[in-house]
């Protein structure tokens, strides 16, 4: 297999911090790495005018056995503005750790299944089922680049998804889903000392905010492996000077969902809950944007791939997996929906350790992995 710790190193140094992305010179590096190997690598550009791209590789079997996706994203977060012990973008191993920003999020999970792919490829054994490895930009923008890229005619035959998000080697068969939306008011400005010639737009924004934050179930409904849906009053904008009555207000609000919660029932009482606090106040009016959504996504524990990876985690990594739930989205919420195959996650990393100051990723994580994904591609696939 290519060696994994390098091809890491290799990738944490080239900067595709998501904004902007600039995801297409990392793109740039793995693609040769799967065609020389014998893939069918397609590149797909992202986003018109931007430094954008994915790439969708892959190995042909005979089409006797379901394929298996490998799934990645190349983009980062920020560095953030916590002063780092080292070069966020260097990629720095001391003591068994390999330092920078995506190192565990997740450009060690992309080098694992790369090196995999490329040491199935290299073995020459015959394939019953295709192996096909997506790597994808702007994930970290609620999995923006996953939701354009499924559309392309390069995902079918396939039976499951291998997403190589940090879990420290443990198997993860479920994710929250997600509503983020803008709430936003308009009233009508006035001079402060004069509020009954205005219409307070924030204040509108108070009441609902302060009504759906006791409305909105935290409580119910409970999933065994994700617990209870979550509420978060992310932003709020508006006004322009204390002594001016506000005409305009924002707020963004992020909602995690488990299975049973209704998206649209959701949307739909919130917009009722805007609606009935206009009621109340003259001259205000009320509107909710849907910036984004995605189900929660729950696999059996039982498929082939999670049989498949607990046996390989357990004799490799010497690690008893429990199938569990995470509380973010992965790019298995656009996976399992749109190309109806079950997921599972799985990666090198610790959970905590994405998006942290000085991220890093244990280099006997990343070689285990690879051996990993590999030995699970030749189960699956052979």
């Amino acid at each position: 297999m290519e060696d994994v710790v390098a091809l890491t190193q290799k990738l944490v140094r080239i900067n595709t911090t998501n904004p902007p992305g600039n995801e297409s010179p990392a793109i740039a590096v793995l693609e040769p790495l799967l065609r020389g190997a014998g893939f069918e690598a397609t590149v797909v550009p992202y986003l018109d005018g931007a430094d954008r791209s994915h790439v969708v590789a892959r190995l042909r079997g005979r089409g006797e056995r379901p394929g298996l996706l490998f799934s990645g994203h190349v983009d980062v977060v920020p560095p953030g503005g916590v002063p780092w012990t080292v070069d966020p973008f260097g990629g720095e191993i001391r003591e068994g750790r390999l330092y920078g920003r995506g190192s565990c999020d997740m450009k060690g999970g992309v080098a694992a299944l790369v090196s995999a792919a490329l040491g199935v490829a290299r073995s020459g054994r015959p394939l019953a089922g295709d192996l096909v490895v997506a790597l994808t930009s702007d994930e970290e923008r609620f999995c923006l680049g996953a939701e354009a890229l499924v559309r392309e005619p390069l995902f079918e035959g396939l039976g499951s998804a291998l997403v190589a998000e940090p879990t420290s080697l443990q198997l993860f068969i479920a994710e929250k889903g997600g509503v983020w939306v803008e709430a936003v008011f308009y009233g009508k400005t006035a001079h402060a000392s004069m509020p009954q010639m205005g219409a307070n737009a924030v204040g509108a924004m108070a009441e609902f905010l302060y009504r759906w934050e006791q409305e909105y179930r935290v409580d119910e409904p409970l999933h065994p492996l994700l617990g209870a849906p979550t509420l978060n009053l992310g932003t709020v904008h508006g006004g322009v000077k204390i002594n001016v009555i506000p005409d305009s207000c924002v707020a963004e609000i992020d909602m995690r969902t488990v299975p049973g919660v209704d998206h649209a029932a959701v949307i739909r009482r919130m917009e009722q809950l805007m609606a009935e606090v206009c009621g109340r106040r003259p001259g205000v009016r009320s509107e909710l944007r849907l910036s984004s959504e995605r189900a929660a996504v729950s696999s059996p524990a039982d498929t082939a791939l999670g049989q498949a990876l607990a046996t390989a985690v357990r004799e490799i990594a010497d690690v008893d997996p429990t199938p569990g739930g995470v509380p973010y989205c992965t790019e298995g919420c656009i996976w399992t929906p749109q190309l109806g195959i079950p997921m599972v996650i799985c990666g090198p990393g610790a959970p905590g350790m994405a998006h942290q100051p000085d991220e890093y990723v244990e280099t006997r994580e990343l070689e285990l992995a690879a051996r990993i994904y590999a030995r699970v591609a030749e189960e699956l696939l052979t």
